[in-house]
C-alpha cells in the first residue's frame, strides 16, 4: 500500500475520525450542563444521564469528580437502610471544616427534630449555634459557672424516681454503675494509673455505700468512708477494722484525697451538678473551652464527666417517653468533639471510657466522632487499648475524611480498607493548584486548598469525594480562628 494510502486510513475516535479528510476535531468544548427532575428530562433522550449520588437528609455539596448533588447524614442513610450504623468517624486535620461539616450536620438535623447534643468543642465553635436555637449551653472549668457532682445519679437517677417499680430500680442502678464508673476514672486519670484489681473492687463498693446511705452524696462523704467504712464493706475486703481497712487500701485513699486537694477539686468535689433539661428541642452543649487544652488530667475529667451527664440525659428521656405520653421523643444527633482526647489520659482506661460514652438505648441517636487522625488511636501505649480503640471505625456507619497524610490513610486503611484512588483523593485535597496568594474579596486570607472537601466512606462501596460550600449565614456565623481573621485596612475615600 502506497504511504498516501496508509494516511488515509480512518480510526474512530471520540473527537471523530483520524487520518486525512476524516474530520477529527483538535479541540473538543465541553458541552454545557443542567440538573433536572427525570420527569422534564424525558423529553431530550438519549441526551441525559441519571445520577447514583445519595440525595436523602443533610445537603453537602456537589461530588468532586462528576458535579451531581450530595446529600446525606448518618440518621437519613441508617433509615434507608444505607449503612448498618447510624453514626460517623470524622477525621481531618486542622483548618479543613471538621466543625463545619458537624454544624452543617446540626442545623438540618434539627429543622427535622433531631435534637443536637454538642460535647467539649475546645474552640467552642458550637456555643452559639445552640444559644440561636434555644438550647442550653453548661460552662465547665476555671472561668466556668456549672459544676459537676460525679456522685449525684443526674438525668437518669431523678427519671428512676419518677417511674418507679422494677424499670425504676433498674435505672437507678445504672446511674449508680455508671457513677463508680466516673469515680474511678477521675482517680486513674489524675493518678496516671490504672487501679489495681482490688482497689477497683473497694472503691465500687464505697461509692455504691454512700449514694445509697448519704441524701446528697459528693467525693467529701467518699473520703470520710475511709475512715469509718461500713459492715458490708469491711466484710467483703475481709478486714477487721477501720484500721486494718485503711491501712489495707492507704494509697487509694490518697489517691481519693489528691483528687480533692488537687485542681479537680474545685470542679467535681462539690455537692452541687448541673441539671440537664430533659426535652428541650435546642438541646445542649457542654462548653469546656475554658480548660487549656495541655491540662491533659483536668480536661480529660471534664470531659469524661459530661459524656457520662450527658448520654444518661438521653437515656432518661427516652424511659420517660415510653412512660409518659405527653414526654416528646424526637431522637438525637450526638456531637463528640476531639473525641480520643480522653482517652491517653490514662493506661487502661478505654473499656471504662466507652461504658460512659455512649447511650444503653441506642436507636434513635446518631453519633459523630470528630478526631484529627488514625495516629491518636493507634498511637495509644496499650494494646489491649489500641484494638478496643480500633473498634470504634470499624463499627461507624461511614467514615469521614478530609484532609489527611499518606501516613495517616495507610495507617486507617488497614482498620477500614481504602482502594488507591480513595488514598490519593483525599491525600490530595490540601495541595494548592499554584503559589499565588489566596484571598478573599474583603481582603481577608482565603480558606486553605482542603477547606470542605470530604470522602465518605461506606464500607464494602467506593469512597464519593464531596466539595461542601458554606451559605453566606454561615460565613458569618462560624468562625473557628477568631485570632487570625485580622484586621483589613479600608480603603482611601472609604466612610469611617
Amino acid at each position: 500500500m502506497s504511504k498516501r494510502g496508509s494516511e488515509a486510513k480512518h480510526i474512530k475516535t471520540s473527537k471523530g475520525f483520524t487520518g486525512f479528510g476524516g474530520g477529527r476535531w483538535g479541540k473538543r468544548p465541553a458541552p454545557p450542563q443542567w440538573y433536572s427532575s427525570s420527569t422534564q428530562l424525558c423529553g431530550i433522550y438519549p441526551f441525559s444521564a441519571g445520577t447514583s449520588r445519595p440525595n436523602i437528609g443533610t445537603p453537602l455539596g456537589r461530588d468532586m469528580n462528576v458535579g451531581t448533588a450530595v446529600a446525606g447524614d448518618m440518621k437519613s442513610w441508617y433509615d434507608a437502610g444505607l449503612i448498618s450504623s447510624a453514626s460517623m468517624m470524622l477525621f481531618g486535620l486542622n483548618g479543613n471544616g471538621k466543625s463545619s461539616i458537624g454544624q452543617r450536620f446540626i442545623y438540618s438535623m434539627a429543622a427535622r427534630g433531631i435534637v443536637p447534643m454538642v460535647f467539649d468543642p475546645l474552640k467552642n465553635e458550637y456555643r452559639e449555634a445552640i444559644e440561636k436555637m434555644g438550647g442550653t449551653v453548661f460552662s465547665v472549668g476555671p472561668r466556668g459557672k456549672d459544676r459537676i457532682n460525679l456522685l449525684h445519679l443526674g438525668a437518669l437517677g431523678e427519671a428512676a424516681a419518677r417511674i418507679g417499680g422494677v424499670l425504676g430500680e433498674e435505672m437507678r442502678q445504672e446511674a449508680i454503675g455508671k457513677a463508680v464508673d466516673m469515680v474511678a476514672l477521675v482517680v486513674q486519670i489524675n493518678r496516671g494509673l490504672p487501679l489495681a484489681d482490688s482497689e477497683d473492687a473497694v472503691l465500687a463498693l464505697l461509692v455504691r455505700s454512700v449514694i445509697n446511705r448519704v441524701r446528697r452524696p459528693s467525693l467529701h462523704d467518699l473520703k470520710a468512708a475511709f475512715l469509718n467504712p461500713p459492715p458490708e464493706v469491711l466484710s467483703a475486703v475481709a478486714c477487721n477494722d477501720a484500721q486494718q481497712f485503711l491501712t489495707e487500701y492507704r494509697t487509694l485513699h490518697l489517691s481519693v484525697l489528691a483528687v480533692l486537694n488537687g485542681e479537680m477539686g474545685p470542679l467535681i468535689g462539690g455537692s452541687e451538678s448541673m441539671s440537664i433539661p430533659v426535652g428541650n428541642p435546642g438541646g445542649f452543649c457542654f462548653d469546656t473551652s475554658s480548660i487549656p487544652a495541655s491540662n491533659t488530667k483536668l480536661l480529660s475529667a471534664a470531659m469524661l464527666a459530661t459524656w457520662n451527664i450527658g448520654f444518661s440525659a438521653i437515656d432518661a428521656h427516652w424511659e420517660l417517653s415510653r412512660y409518659d405520653p405527653d414526654v416528646y421523643w424526637g431522637s438525637y444527633l450526638a456531637v463528640q468533639d476531639e473525641f480520643w482526647y480522653p482517652m491517653r489520659a490514662c493506661e487502661g482506661i478505654i473499656d471504662r471510657v466507652d461504658r460512659v460514652g455512649r447511650t444503653n438505648r441506642g436507636l434513635g441517636v446518631s453519633e459523630l466522632k470528630i478526631t484529627h487522625s488514625p495516629k491518636d488511636f493507634l498511637s495509644l501505649p496499650n494494646e489491649k487499648d489500641r484494638a478496643t480503640a480500633k473498634g470504634f471505625a470499624q463499627r461507624s456507619g461511614v467514615l469521614g475524611l478530609m484532609a489527611l497524610s499518606l501516613d495517616d490513610l495507610h495507617e486507617l486503611s488497614a482498620v477500614q480498607p481504602l482502594n488507591a484512588k480513595e488514598i490519593q483523593t483525599v491525600a490530595g485535597f490540601n495541595a494548592p493548584p499554584d503559589w499565588k496568594p489566596k484571598l478573599n474579596a474583603d481582603g481577608t486570607p482565603a480558606a486553605p486548598p482542603g477547606a470542605g472537601k470530604i470522602l465518605l466512606k461506606v464500607p464494602g462501596r467506593v469512597g464519593i469525594p464531596v466539595q461542601m460550600t458554606l451559605t453566606e449565614i454561615e460565613k458569618k456565623h462560624h468562625i473557628t480562628d477568631e485570632r487570625s481573621h485580622r484586621f483589613v485596612p479600608k480603603k482611601e475615600g472609604a466612610a469611617a
